[in-house]
């Protein structure tokens, strides 16, 4: 028999209640504070969309197709040099098939749909053809490639004009690095968003890029890099910058390569939140390859294309993966990265581990999974195209976009001087060069007064200082330039393949970005020798130095600006610019006097004969005693082929040559700078 008495009757009740009354005040603790972090989610999400949706939304949605896409490369390693090639050809001429080459395939039949509004990302092991793949939806790739790519069932991704409207971020940063990261935003701006835009609307949308992307803090430093010389921003800060500048445009379709590269996973979640954004909001299609994400950005993907040794392994919605991987007989071990799993599976685990701690790769080949996929296949979007969406007809404003031919030269011409600012006016390049004048200012102290050149030896000094300036100065400048386009090689061809500017406007803009920095250093270095060395002293003349050196120095920047362009690389580039200095040199009648007829002619092909003869009319013509070319004593002032009684036929052959080797330069672009 149990008795219970009042006070424990009360006791108990009470207890009870104070029991429900701390689970009711941890409750709503709890809830408060889930409320909290999901408010703040809220605002945070709020402010991007905010800022995405201020972002125009693009004039016509995209529809992504791809059906069958199969690529291929050649087979064999191809060994530079002409010994092997000949090899080459002779061993397939003897097979009889010249024409073919080996070639070993590494995409197999990729089929899919991406839909405006989606975020897709192509994931897979290293070497499972992700760059490529997207390399391809970009028109980028120009490797041999079967099947079908098309954007709204019409366009293919190389259509011209089409490309304004695809932004793409390569895998490596192609960015200027003597530029800030608000000067590298604003130019692409200018370039690329309409003209109708105002410049203060797009240093708004500069703006808006900086603080989406986290990099506001960072507007003001340089990128830098090895070129330069000097430190800039983190590879994570180079990769935002990089996204950014597609982002501005807000194209229809965005193409990423492994955007989140570099990043902490904070800002990796941030960036892939702001792509989902643009997405939705804006009707946008966008595809990215992506590298082992965090569960929470996985979470965030709406479709996901899973790739290994360049098979399709799955493509659907990214949540359905899961659950059609266990189908098949890969069920993910509980409590882990989705993501992590299918690489693991991608790599070649045949799924037999029960235990993710003791994962091993027994099907390197991918055969079991590959029988497997072939024997309960996923339907994939790809299987149902959808409708097909039209284009409109062309406005008048779409006519309109991007910048005028002139302000895309002018951005281009002040974008290079700024880039080239740190390389040009560096203490090592002016230090050179100003040493040098003042050394040959020394040497040659007050050699060119007239007493001195009563004397043949004293007259053969001065010739021999003119000599001298015109080689020092002409080389320096065509060594220097032959960098300019292997360096740019790869910003060019990113630029170009979006469509951004013609390849004339780049030439110019480039060409007149190279005037005030090719002048100023042989201005000064002149001057200084011109008066140290006390040559002519006569207003005239010191012009006509001044035009004479100015001309030869941009005939000699001009061809080292052809050998750049048409090389494109750099070691190649040097090599060729060191046979043609040499050549020019030795021809020219400076160190041999008697050079065989057939190589005569070269001779007529130097530009610094035509200079230096144009200065020492310039400067020693009726000022020296008379010096017959039998006197080996007046050796100095009667060597070299070109031989004239005036000045303007040097000047007209040196202008002349300079527009030949300018029109070279833009030949050499023309047709040359594209992706191979």
């Amino acid at each position: 028999m149990t008795i219970v008495t009042a006070d424990s009757t009360s006791y108990s009740l009470s207890f009870e209640v104070e029991n429900e009354m701390r689970k009711e005040s941890q409750r709503s603790a709890s809830l408060e504070e889930e409320w909290n972090f999901t408010h703040k989610d809220v605002e945070n999400d709020n402010v991007t969309r905010s800022n995405s949706i201020i972002m125009p939304k693009p004039k016509e949605p995209m529809h992504l197709t791809f059906n069958d896409v199969c690529t291929y490369v050649p087979a064999e390693l191809q060994v530079p040099g002409i010994v092997n090639t000949v090899k080459k050809l002779a061993k397939a001429c003897a097979k009889g098939d010249a024409g073919k080459v080996p070639e070993r395939q590494i995409l197999h039949s990729i089929t899919g749909v991406v839909n405006p509004g989606e975020v897709v990302a192509i994931m897979g092991p290293s070497g499972s053809g992700k760059t490529t793949f997207i390399s391809l939806l970009a028109g980028r790739n120009h490797l041999r490639t079967t099947g079908e790519i098309l954007y709204n069932d019409q366009h293919k991704p190389t259509d011209k004009a089409f490309k304004r409207q695809l932004g793409y971020v390569s895998q490596e940063d192609v960015l200027f690095e003597g530029l800030t990261v608000f000067e590298t935003l604003y130019y692409t701006a200018v370039l690329r968003l309409p003209r109708a835009m105002t410049n203060e609307d797009k240093r708004e949308r500069v703006s808006i890029i900086l603080e989406v992307l986290g990099i506001a803090h960072v507007k003001d430093s340089i990128v830098g890099g090895i070129r330069v010389g000097r430190r800039g921003i983190s590879g994570g800060e180079k990769k935002r910058v990089a996204v950014g500048q597609e982002l501005l445009y807000n194209p229809s379709v965005i193409l990423l390569d492994e955007p989140t590269s570099g990043l902490d996973s904070t800002t990796s979640l941030n960036l892939i939140h702001t792509l989902h954004d643009l997405a939705q909001a804006g009707n946008r299609t966008i595809v990215t390859t992506i590298h082992q994400p965090s569960s929470r950005i996985y979470q965030m993907l709406d479709k996901l294309l899973l790739m290994g040794q360049g098979h399709l392994l799955f493509y659907g919605d990214a949540s359905a993966a899961t659950d059609y991987f266990a189908t098949i007989g890969y069920t993910m071990p509980y409590g882990m990265n989705p993501a992590d799993y299918f690489l693991d599976v991608a790599s070649g685990w045949s799924g037999e581990a029960k235990d993710c701690g003791k994962l091993v790769v027994r099907d390197p080949q991918l055969k079991v999974l590959l029988g497997a996929l072939a024997a309960n296949p996923h339907r994939r979007p790809g299987d149902d195209l959808g409708h097909t969406m039209k284009n409109p007809k062309e406005s008048e404003e779409e006519k309109l976009q991007g910048a005028s031919y002139v302000t895309q030269m002018y951005v281009i011409c002040v974008r290079s001087m700024k880039d080239r600012r740190f390389e040009r006016f560096s203490v090592d390049a002016l230090g050179t060069v100003f040493f040098m004048a003042v050394l040959c200012g020394i040497l040659w102290w007050q050699k060119g007064v007239g007493a001195n050149l009563a004397t043949v030896t004293g007259a053969s000094d001065v010739a021999a200082l003119l000599f001298f300036l015109i080689s020092f100065l002409s080389f320096n400048l065509l060594f220097t330039s032959i960098f300019t386009f292997p360096n740019e090689k790869t910003m060019l061809l990113k630029e170009r393949e979006a469509g951004v500017y013609p390849i004339s406007a780049f030439f110019f803009g480039r060409s007149a970005a190279d005037v005030p920095l090719d002048t100023t250093i042989p201005i000064c270095v002149t001057t200084i020798i011109y008066l140290m060395v006390g040559l002519k002293p006569d207003v005239v003349a010191f012009l006509l130095t001044m035009v004479v050196v100015l001309i030869t120095c941009f005939t000699a920047a001009s061809l080292g600006l052809l050998i750049g362009a048409a090389c494109l690389n750099l070691k190649r580039a040097q090599s060729v610019a060191t046979v043609v200095m040499l050549t020019l040199m030795l021809t020219g009648g400076f160190f041999v006097q008697n050079i065989p007829v057939w190589l005569s002619w070269i001779a007529y092909l130097s530009y610094i004969a035509y200079a230096w003869e144009g200065l020492i009319h310039i400067q020693l013509q009726g000022r020296i005693p008379e010096c017959p070319a039998t006197d080996d004593s007046c050796a100095m002032l009667t060597m070299g082929a070109v031989k004239f009684d005036t000045l303007g036929p040097q000047i007209g052959i040196l202008l002349l040559m300079l527009v030949v080797f300018r029109a070279g330069v833009y030949l050499a672009l023309r047709f040359g700078a594209k992706s191979r």
